[in-house]
C-alpha cells in the first residue's frame, strides 16, 4: 500500500500578538507554507481516498497527506477560507460540542487562554490559591514532581508540576470550576468567551458545504480512557447529535489528547458502537496500511519537516 500521513492543527494564529506561553499556535503564514509544501511533495489524499485507505482499499496514487485540525476553534474558519479553499483542499474539522449546545468552554483551551494572558508566576498563583484546600498539596507531592519533571522537560520546575497537575492529576471537574472562576474575575464571560474562541453552527455549515468532514471530537474534551463505558457513551452520543444537525452522519472521530495513555482499550468496539468508520490518535508515524481504522497515526505540526526529510 502507499504511505499517508496524517497532519493535524490546533491554534492558527499570530504568535506575537500572545503575550505570555499558554498557546502556541502557528501562524497563518507558515500554515499556508506547510500546506504548499505538502503539496509540492504529496498527494493531497480525499476525505474519500481516506476513508477507503481506514478499510484497507488503497486507491491513493502515492505517498499522500491529508490535514485535520481539532477541537472546532475560531482559528480554523479563517484558515479554511483564506488556505483550504482558494487549493480546493479538503480536510477534516474535529469538533468539541459544549461550548456550542452549554456556552461553556473546554477546560484546557480556558487554561491556555488564562496561562497566555498571564505571567507565568501570577498564573500559577492564582490557580493554586482558587484550588480546594484538599488539592493544594498535590502541588508539592515528591512523586508528581518527577512525573511533572518527566513530562514537562522544557518548563521550569514550578511550571512544570502546575502543568502536570492540571493536565493529568486534577479531576477534570476541579479544573473546570476553577478556570472559569478565573475567567469570571476578569470580567469575562464564559459564553462571550465561547462566541469568540469556537466556531458556530452556522459556521459548521460553511465548512460542510465546502466538502469538508466534520467530526466527533467528544461533548467535554476528555480522555476517553479516563471514562467509564457509560459516560464516555454519553459524551459521544452527545457530541455525534449536537454536530449532525450541521454536518449530516458524523463517521469521524479524533480521540481527545491523542495519545495512547488516552486511547481506550476497547477503542474498535467503541468505534462500532457509535458508528465510526475511523479514528484517529496522535501516534506519530505514516499510516503504512494494515493500521485498526480505530487507531490510524497522526502527526502535529511542529513534527511536519522533520518527518518529511526523515522518509525523502
Amino acid at each position: 500500500m502507499n504511505r499517508l500521513l496524517l497532519v493535524n492543527y490546533h491554534y492558527i494564529r499570530d504568535p506575537d500578538a500572545i503575550a505570555h506561553p499558554g498557546i502556541h499556535p502557528i501562524s497563518l503564514r507558515d500554515f499556508t507554507d506547510q500546506v504548499d509544501l505538502l503539496l509540492r511533495k504529496l498527494h493531497p489524499a480525499s476525505p474519500e481516498e481516506v476513508a477507503d485507505f481506514a478499510k484497507g482499499r488503497d486507491r491513493l496514487p502515492g505517498p499522500s497527506f491529508f490535514l485535520t485540525l481539532d477541537d472546532g476553534l475560531m482559528d480554523h474558519l479563517e484558515a479554511a477560507r483564506e488556505v483550504l479553499r482558494p487549493r480546493g483542499l479538503r480536510v477534516a474539522f474535529f469538533v468539541c460540542s459544549r461550548p456550542l449546545t452549554e456556552r461553556l468552554a473546554i477546560s484546557v483551551h480556558k487554561v491556555h487562554w488564562l496561562r497566555a494572558m498571564t505571567p507565568p508566576v501570577d498564573f500559577r498563583d492564582e490557580f493554586l490559591s482558587q484550588l480546594p484546600t484538599e488539592w493544594r498539596a498535590a502541588e508539592g507531592d515528591a512523586e508528581l514532581a518527577q512525573a511533572a519533571a518527566d513530562t514537562n522537560q522544557y518548563d521550569p520546575p514550578e511550571i512544570a508540576r502546575l502543568k502536570y497537575l492540571i493536565n493529568f492529576h486534577l479531576p477534570y471537574d476541579v479544573v473546570d470550576r476553577v478556570t472559569s472562576a478565573m475567567l469570571a474575575g476578569r470580567g469575562v464571560s464564559e459564553a462571550g468567551f465561547c462566541g469568540d474562541f469556537y466556531m458556530d453552527g452556522g459556521d459548521l455549515g460553511e465548512l460542510a458545504g465546502d466538502g469538508h468532514v466534520i467530526g466527533a471530537h467528544s461533548h467535554q474534551h476528555r480522555p476517553l480512557s479516563r471514562l467509564t463505558t457509560a459516560e464516555l457513551d454519553d459524551d459521544l452520543r452527545r457530541n455525534i447529535a449536537a454536530l449532525s444537525p450541521v454536518a449530516g452522519p458524523v463517521t469521524w472521530l479524533s480521540y481527545p489528547w491523542g495519545s495512547p495513555w488516552s486511547i481506550p482499550d476497547d477503542a474498535e468496539a467503541v468505534c462500532e458502537r457509535h458508528g465510526f468508520e475511523l479514528a484517529i490518535t496522535l501516534r506519530r508515524a505514516w499510516n503504512g496500511g494494515g493500521e485498526s481504522a480505530a487507531r490510524l497515526n497522526r502527526i502535529n505540526t511542529n513534527e511536519l519537516a522533520g518527518m518529511l526529510a526523515a522518509t525523502s
